[in-house]
């Protein structure tokens, strides 16, 4: 924990209450009607849903459940219902008449909330049990869709600025700081108990702590699994296997809505506490969007859309487990590496606590401007500047290193030079990026003004994604160079993984489609 972290825990007790973690907030809040809620409960031990609640924000949640979370036709007839409204939702080609295409504004953005990590990892299960399903009958292409989704959208959330599915209690957690310890306030209820709840420290501390005792995972309390469901759940077998009305079917769908429900009502309330706010949201936000609609469009749009036109080219399944290919993951990693850069770099220019994050973690100085000198000539513009830091100041510098004043985006500047003279560290710069342009901040003067001489002024790390995102393309233009055989090796043999209806999926023909000449 950072001496900043330390102090903002600190704060938040003097004040017996949470306070604002940013200046602004650091992902969307679309309208109610285009944010949807999900929550999941499960059986103990299993990994498919017992029951799912879903439904616009300020709308009655659907609620609908299954005796036994063990009986695959059954959860699979669930999750189809679940697909069904899912599906158009997100506007996903083939399942809409009005699908998300390529030049998607970022208005278009449809938001799937979940209470908290655990809900969310519940995509990738769906993703598992469906996305190369053999079963379901009628259902079978309606899950298998549903699957896919569920595959991009738990994926996506491991990229840095995702912005279709939003983890509400990870939302509350970037948004605010607790008094009280992490990881107490990775719980949905709590967190919400410290916000909602009138009057000073003590009493918002007692709600919290009886928040906390009620759980939000998908997995249920043990003790009310074991004390009021077990014995339902074994009649409801006994009268299944009998063949007589199955009387217990009512009890268990009491129970499991009245927990889902819960879960549903406080994500909400998480969504409504965001879209309410004071602090407006990161005006840097509509360029994460957008990269979030080319996600989305580029690795579930396009390939859907391949399913019921082959002419598009082939439709590629990612399987759930891995890529089962060395260029695909490598250019993944770089996918994600780049949006890791690009989050902070499209956010810091619009909020100051942003910027004090960065100036004690190296990623950002202040300094003043010693001199400014033209080194171009002819008509050529070169505009140099010396830098005087204080040699106390965090920094990250290096030669070659490339900067951005901070508050004017799209002007940027390379290190030259670093030097230590007396008692002050002395940086060149040169200005490569809009260097005939005046500056959106300070003097609001051109680079190349004297002017600017004696100012103080405050550059951060420039954003570097675009190269980064390059870089992720060239990976698969390097199959018949160095290192191919790691990079672009086929498996050895063929790999199987054993299906829930006893069959094996040959997972060589992930490696075939992608060899295909098809990069992703």
């Amino acid at each position: 924990m950072t001496a900043r972290q330390i102090s903002r825990k600190l704060r938040a007790w003097e004040a017996g209450r949470p306070l604002p973690r940013y200046d602004t907030l650091h992902h969307a809040v679309v309208p109610p009607e285009q944010a949807m809620v999900v929550a999941f409960v499960r059986m103990a031990g299993e990994s498919r849903p017992w029951g799912i609640a879903w439904g616009h924000i300020g709308s009655e949640p659907k609620v609908s459940t299954v005796p036994d979370g063990r009986v695959r036709d059954d959860v699979a007839t669930l999750s189809a219902e679940f697909a069904e409204d899912l599906l158009e939702h997100m506007r996903v080609h083939n399942w809409t008449y009005n699908p998300v295409d390529d030049k998607a504004k970022p208005d278009d953005l449809r938001q799937v909330w979940m209470p908290n990590g655990q809900h969310v990892a519940m995509l990738h299960h769906l993703s598992y049990a469906y996305s190369q399903t053999k079963f379901g009958g009628a259902n079978r292409d309606i899950l298998r869709a549903l699957g896919r989704l569920s595959a991009w959208m738990f994926r996506d959330t491991s990229r840095k600025g995702c912005q279709h599915v939003i983890n509400a209690s990870a939302a509350l957690s970037e948004a605010y700081v607790y008094p009280a310890q992490d990881v107490r306030t990775a719980h949905l209820g709590y967190q919400l108990a410290w916000l909602n709840t009138d009057g000073d420290r003590d009493q918002r501390m007692k709600a919290a702590s009886e928040a906390e005792s009620l759980t939000v995972s998908p997995t249920m309390d043990p003790a009310l699994e074991r004390n009021q469901l077990s014995d339902l759940v074994e009649k409801w077998q006994i009268s299944r296997s009998a063949g007589t009305d199955p009387g217990a079917v009512d009890g268990i769908s009491v129970i499991l809505e009245l927990e889902l429900r819960r879960r549903w009502d406080l994500t909400e309330r998480a969504y409504q506490v965001l879209a309410n706010n004071d602090r407006a949201v990161n005006a840097g936000v509509t360029a994460l969007v957008r990269e979030a609609h080319e996600e989305f469009w580029f690795q579930h749009q396009r390939i859907e859309l391949r399913h019921n036109d082959p002419s598009q080219g082939p439709a590629y399944i990612a399987h759930p487990e891995t890529d089962f290919h060395g260029s695909s993951a490598a250019s993944r990693y770089l996918i994600h590496a780049a949006a890791d850069e690009a989050y902070t770099g499209h956010l810091i220019h619009n909020d100051a606590e942003l910027f004090r994050e960065a100036l004690d973690s190296g990623k950002a100085l202040r300094a003043s401007v010693a001199r400014v000198v033209d080194l171009g000539s002819g008509r050529t513009r070169t505009p140099t500047w010396v830098l005087h830091l204080d040699p106390a100041q965090p920094h990250r510098l290096r030669e070659n290193g490339r900067l951005a004043p901070y508050g004017s985006r799209g002007h940027e500047v390379t290190i030259t030079s670093v030097n230590v003279i007396d008692d002050v560290l002395e940086v060149t710069i040169e200005w490569t990026g809009r260097k005939t342009m005046a500056l959106a901040c300070g003097l609001g003067a051109k680079p190349a003004d004297v002017a600017w001489v004696g100012e103080d002024v405050a550059f951060v790390v420039s954003n570097a994604s675009d190269l980064t995102k390059r870089r992720s393309t060239r990976v698969w233009k390097a199959k018949d160079g160095p290192g191919a055989w790691l990079t672009h090796g086929k498996a050895p043999t063929q790999m199987e993984i054993a299906g829930d209806d006893g069959d094996a999926d040959r997972l060589v023909d992930d490696v075939r489609q992608l060899e295909d000449g098809h990069a992703l």
